[in-house]
């Protein structure tokens, strides 16, 4: 067993509580029903990767921790808070431990590189405008984006957009930090240069992660652990090798990039069967 996974079973063993509790979460849509009684325990210090198709749940899901949609049902606890049912006042403390950095990177077009770093410590923070301004160079410099504050978000390259939305995730110094599709839309080396972000993330900072993704070679090299969804459903959880070696059919599928069998291809498949 690596030395991640040990130190992982380590904890679990000592009883220690998992940071991230999510527990019979649903999520409804009218008809629809996106999450079907999720559970899923996340231990400090861990890096989850969330699996999953397109319209699998995954990006709900890691909504639902960051407390931007409100469960249908089922509860999610971010260090023992409820934080599908308490105040906004707590829930605004429990968001200051958590960075989140968006698929689309979501940065204001019309504010420079710097003030989009610096946003989250001037509306949470009392800090001088200089000791911003020095943090803010810090959180760049950590994510290799040095001398570009004066910049605008458009005049960047979509990796370094993507580096910048980390930097603003990180302004807080929180324990927890959220990831929606970090790879997306971008080439193979870009991508593999914010794998190594997230990698030196963790070793620096022993913070725990969560990675929503669909690129197996990222997941695999990120992850401690892995879950995968199948139509809101939680199918398989466990770490890297447990699910590289999963015998359930659609994990086995989704690793292997099988596509749907036909109706057609589905009866021929039923008749030799038989």
């Amino acid at each position: 067993m690596s030395e991640p996974h040990q130190a992982l079973k380590d904890r679990l063993r000592d009883g220690v509580e998992p940071i991230i509790s999510v527990q019979d979460l649903r999520k409804r849509y009218g008809d629809r029903e996106v999450l079907q009684g999720v559970n899923l325990d996340i231990y400090p210090g861990e890096t989850m990767v969330i699996l999953g198709a397109s319209g699998s749940g995954k990006t709900t899901l890691l909504r639902h921790m960051e407390a931007l949609s409100k469960p249908t049902s089922g509860r999610i606890y971010i260090k023992g808070v409820d934080i599908s049912n308490c105040p906004e006042r707590e829930l605004a403390e429990v968001r200051r431990i958590m960075g989140v950095s968006f698929q689309s990177a979501a940065m204001f077009n019309s504010m420079t590189v710097g003030d989009n770093v610096a946003l989250p410590l001037r509306e949470h923070t009392k800090l001088a405008e200089p000791t911003i301004r020095l943090m803010t160079q810090m959180k760049l410099g950590q994510v290799g984006l040095q001398g570009v504050e004066d910049l605008l978000p458009s005049q960047l390259s979509g990796g370094m957009r993507k580096r910048a939305s980390v930097a603003r995730a990180l302004a807080m110094d929180p324990e927890i930090l959220l990831f929606d599709e970090p790879s997306a839309g971008l080439d193979p080396i870009i991508a593999a240069g914010i794998d190594e972000l997230i990698l030196e993330l963790k070793r620096a900072f022993k913070m725990t992660i969560v990675v929503v993704t669909h690129e197996m070679s990222s997941a695999f090299l990120i992850a401690d652990r892995m879950c995968m969804l199948d139509q809101g459903r939680m199918i398989a959880v466990g770490p890297v090798n447990e699910i590289r070696q999963s015998k359930h059919p659609y994990v086995r599928q989704f690793l292997e990039r099988r596509p749907e069998a036909s109706e057609e291809e589905g009866e021929r498949s039923y008749l030799s069967g038989l």
